[in-house]
């Protein structure tokens, strides 16, 4: 009986993927774990050091901070006509809440 029991655990346990699990669903998003990596996967792309039109280079975390305590990049992201990323699908509601809650807390470096 034991043997099932732990076999059962073990399956459960198990059973988990990496996606499923994920440590930016909280209130108290960090800038390294959650919004660096968004910004990496949608933006940089077009946003990066000596790019052909020079918009908006998002070069360091100083550079990301003040565009988005700002309001510049939230409200790029939200706008419902020309939003960002240009000519790429809209991030999701959770990746931009994410940013979002990232600037209520202070937009730390962290």
């Amino acid at each position: 009986m034991r043997s099932i029991v732990f076999l059962f655990g073990l399956v459960i346990l198990t059973s988990c993927t990496y996606h499923e699990i994920s440590i930016c669903d909280t209130d108290e998003p960090t800038y390294s774990d959650c919004v660096k990596p968004i910004f990496e996967e949608h933006c940089m792309g077009c946003h990066y050091t000596n790019n052909p039109e020079e918009i908006m280079v998002f070069s360091n975390f100083q550079v990301i901070q003040d565009n988005v305590m700002n309001g510049t990049i939230i409200e790029s992201l939200e706008r419902e006509i020309g939003f960002m990323p240009k000519n790429g699908e809209r991030l999701s509601a959770d990746k931009i809440l994410i940013i979002k809650k990232w600037k209520e807390n202070g937009a730390q470096n962290n």
